[in-house]
């Protein structure tokens, strides 16, 4: 949903996320398609999105029923170097948890207050040898810092406990137990953003980052972001979660960051 900032002169721009979350179907993690060539050109996509359940009479409802939500993650690998240009993996995330966007907590430090907590399942749906597949309960209170009309900060650590792990009993040491989400930006121009994660075990970890910039801005009458993205570590999907994969500096668009 637009919103008009005047920061850029009444011109049409990104809503901040509180305003996304109004919707009943709404954006969850970004949703994007990026390419890259460092050891063979490749690609790497997500798509995701939640939705609230039940939507009662009192939008201020903080009851767990009111505010349930059902939200799907896709993200692949794409191997567009090989032969058939093969998916090297794709994992599937569908998770239940309750979520509210604004807990109402506000001080002089703290510009707003989110959180959300339930149940996630990952897997990549294969058999044998390469199957991977993983249950977490989890805890994410996401906090902004500043005017987020404006240059603000956004934290977000997502914390898990593993409550089932099948052909991937060694994650931990890999992804640890918290996903450290933090961005900077203003949502009509650049935000930077990274997912920090570190393993139980030394020198096991991953660094995913992106940069991105309303396409709006360039070309008005558009929508989404156009994107620079980075990873190095282990563990880019699940199928490489003990792998220690060559970093990767990748383009490319996205419709939510």
């Amino acid at each position: 949903t637009p919103v008009v900032s005047a920061a850029n002169g009444g011109a049409p721009g990104p809503a901040p996320a509180d305003l996304r979350d109004a919707q009943r179907l709404s954006f969850n993690e970004p949703m994007y398609i990026m390419f890259g060539a460092h050891n063979g050109a490749n690609a790497k996509f997500q798509i995701s999105f939640k939705y609230r359940i039940f939507e009662g009479e009192n939008p201020s409802s903080k009851s767990v029923l009111d505010n349930l939500y059902f939200a799907y993650t896709q993200f692949s690998l794409w191997d567009l170097a090989g032969d058939s240009r093969p998916f090297k993996d794709t994992n599937y995330r569908p998770s239940l948890y309750y979520y509210l966007s604004d807990t109402g907590v506000k001080n002089s430090v703290i510009s707003r207050l989110s959180i959300a907590t339930g149940f996630e399942h990952e897997s990549n749906g294969r058999a044998g040898d390469d199957s991977r597949a993983v249950n977490t309960l989890f805890v994410k209170p996401t906090m902004y810092f500043g005017d987020q009309t404006d240059w603000h900060w956004r934290v977000a650590p997502k914390i898990y406990g593993y409550v089932g792990k099948s052909d991937n009993e060694d994650i931990a040491h890999y992804r640890g137990y918290m996903d450290l989400n933090v961005a900077y930006g203003r949502p009509d121009s650049w935000e930077i953003a990274a997912t920090l994660r570190k393993g139980t075990r030394k020198g096991y970890g991953s660094i995913d980052a992106q940069l991105t910039y309303p396409l709006a801005r360039l070309l008005p009458g558009t929508a989404g972001y156009l994107m620079a993205g980075y990873f190095y570590g282990y563990g880019e999907s699940l199928l490489y979660h003990n792998q220690k994969t060559p970093w990767q500096f990748r383009i490319g668009y996205a419709l939510s960051r």
